[in-house]
């Protein structure tokens, strides 16, 4: 396997749902998350674009888990006792389905969109069916778990039973056949004038529902088969482009209902259909099924997950037999408060930390006095109490580091210094493999493009040595500032030209400009804001605009207790910027204490009001996932 093959672009048009079930295993590292899915429950996976649902949602496919080769592969097949049938709702849908609802009454349009989801969800289904029997992988490592020996006369049957009771017309008797008569309906549905509507047909197709359908697939497989036992995952992905009453259905089947189903939703984390979450005596976390956030609030977790997609993208190139930290070195100021990094030696005369400690004391006065409170002298820093070493010194010790790398004496008596004159962030912020990590939040796709470039820039180095803190940092800064590029692309909510018009690159910088003053201003804090709760306050236009950020990973839930890892409104919930940014914006890779958005933007805009119009005609913001069937 060349490098090539690993170097794909950081937002490229890579994308699972486009990839065959063959390619996606070939491709998959497990994390902890994947078990979490893989198991027989209910399950709602949640996560912003590029954080792998698709590609977790695809890899319970029959032919997937086939492919996948290794102890792990072999491990999930013996474990997994159901058969995955992946439904994607593809965004490429929507102009194509929505403008042909507005030509159909308004009255039909409802029954013309469910028709069309239930009528993707057969071909789904069938191709699961399809994936069982002959539609298998090249190399196929099947024990005996993810296929099934149908005959002709069988499948004859079978196809013929279930054409009849969707009233399709089936040119050839086959799984092939029936797929295929399940693509003409899909395209009939697209392409029938107005005056041609067959009300009735449509009628009959959206009174199906997801569950009827799959249970009367699954028992006319059985009867072919003379497997009764069997049992079927439902996944759906983008369940938030779903139909709303498709929606509604899922979120009642997770409570109760057929015992040979199992439900995974993948979603996004902001999203009109959370709101069917959390009503009452609907499904609930715990209970009816798991919840599962693509995000790793365990530092642990996150490295070792990076671990492995790091492994995959070395194999086969001469990084291959070397560990990440001997080719990016550890990170200086991420995790000075963690055990690996904390030892006698870290603070002694003349460390790294004991010089970062005595210059910021010299040319800072604020930091000089908050260390005079707490009764801690540079120049003995290793001979601090273990108490004050633990609450003190440990904990502002990334700070403090981080605010030296930025900062130099202000060349007077008032022991205010300024910042130092930089063509970029620091090296030695932005560096080490611990950085790389906490920077791309585990998010596979983010993590993947930066530490392919990464390897392939070893690769390419004449010396072999590890590369330089210059270079990761460079590599980290390139990532971010593409990333906001792209934000800042996302154009306004509308054009009114009455009212404030504030876009989401807008709001994003003005949030990190307060936060910027908070480890990089004046004074020194040892608990500088680095977070934002949204508050009844604030404007209505800014809170969407803070689910758009949501649902696009710029911003990150940063309250992990919420009941299910979603927010149909951000009131009361706590954000935090996501730390990809953190180099174009100068700010620590770590979460700080929060403040009322509406404080902070009113510190950094004035007075809000001017993004309040009394009367105002409102329009999804482009960031956002729209809703595939709204009219």
């Amino acid at each position: 396997m060349s490098q090539a093959q690993f170097a794909s672009p950081f937002f490229g048009a890579y994308n699972a749902r486009h990839i065959n079930p063959e390619e996606v295993a070939r491709q998959f590292v497990p994390s902890s998350k994947f078990w979490e899915l893989s198991a027989l429950r209910n399950s709602l996976l949640i996560g912003p674009r590029g954080s792998g649902k698709t590609h977790l949602l695809k890899m319970l496919q029959p032919k997937a888990l086939a492919a996948w080769s290794g102890e792990e592969a072999s491990e999930a097949r013996s474990k997994i006792s159901y058969w995955g049938v992946f439904t994607p709702t593809d965004i490429n849908w929507k102009t194509q389905v929505e403008q042909r609802a507005k030509q159909i009454q308004p009255s039909q349009r409802s029954s013309f969109v469910n028709a069309v989801f239930l009528s993707h969800f057969r071909e789904a289904f069938i191709a699961c069916l399809l994936q069982l029997t002959r539609d298998r992988p090249e190399i196929d490592n099947d024990t005996g778990t993810t296929r099934v020996t149908l005959s002709k006369e069988s499948e004859i049957q079978l196809c013929i039973s279930l054409a009849n009771a969707w009233r399709l017309t089936l040119g050839i008797p086959s799984l092939d056949g029936l797929k295929l008569a399940l693509v003409e309906e899909l395209v009939q549905l697209g392409s029938r004038r107005l005056t041609d509507v067959n009300t009735e047909y449509i009628s009959r197709l959206s009174d199906m529902s997801v569950l009827a359908v799959a249970k009367e697939i699954a028992e006319h497989f059985s009867s072919a088969t003379g497997i009764y036992t069997a049992r079927w995952a439902l996944c759906f992905d983008e369940l938030e482009i779903a139909p709303p009453t498709v929606q509604n259905d899922l979120f009642q089947y997770l409570r109760s209902t057929d015992q040979r189903f199992i439900f995974k939703l993948a979603i996004s984390p902001s999203n009109d259909a959370s709101k069917l979450l959390n009503q009452e005596g609907t499904a609930s976390v715990g209970n009816d099924y798991d919840a599962i956030p693509l995000w790793f609030s365990d530092q642990g977790e996150r490295e070792r997950f990076c671990l492995r997609l790091w492994e995959k993208h070395a194999s086969r190139t001469s990084a291959s037999p070397l560990s990440p930290q001997s080719l990016l070195q550890r990170s200086r100021f991420q995790f000075a408060n963690e055990s690996v990094s904390h030892g006698p030696r870290r603070y002694q005369d003349n460390s790294a930390w004991a010089r970062d400690f005595t210059e910021l004391e010299r040319i800072d006065r604020s930091f000089a006095d908050y260390l005079y409170q707490r009764g801690i002298r540079t120049s003995a820093l290793n001979a601090t109490s273990r108490e004050k070493m633990n609450s003190v010194v440990r904990k502002i010790a990334p700070l403090a580091g981080f605010r030296r790398a930025y900062m130099t004496s202000g060349g007077d008596t008032t022991g205010i210094p300024t910042r130092q004159k930089l063509k970029g962030p620091p090296p030695d912020v932005f560096s080490g493999w611990d950085a790389v990590c906490t920077a791309t939040e585990g998010n596979p796709r983010w993590f993947s493009g930066i530490a392919s470039r990464l390897i392939l820039k070893w690769t390419q180095s004449a010396s072999g040595r590890a590369l330089t803190r210059e270079q990761q940092t460079q590599e980290l800064w390139a990532s971010a500032k593409k990333f906001l590029a792209w934000i800042n692309a996302i154009p306004l909510e509308d054009g009114r030209i009455d009212v404030r018009q504030l876009s989401l690159y807008e709001l994003l910088t003005a949030l990190a400009k307060y936060f910027e003053q908070e480890v990089l201003g004046k004074t020194f804090k040892s608990d500088p804001v680095l977070a934002f709760t949204v508050d009844p306050k604030t404007p209505d236009s800014i809170q969407r605009l803070i689910l758009t950020a949501l649902n696009i990973g710029a911003i990150v839930i940063a309250d992990d207790d919420g009941i299910n890892f979603t927010a149909a409104a951000p009131i009361g919930r706590t954000f935090r910027l996501v730390h990809l940014l953190a180099p174009q914006f100068n700010l620590p890779l770590r979460k700080g204490k929060t403040r009322n958005l509406s404080a902070i933007l009113s510190k950094q805009f004035g007075d809000l009001s001017q993004f309040s119009p009394t009367t105002r005609q409102t329009k999804e913001p482009q960031g956002a996932q729209l809703g595939l069937f709204e009219s």
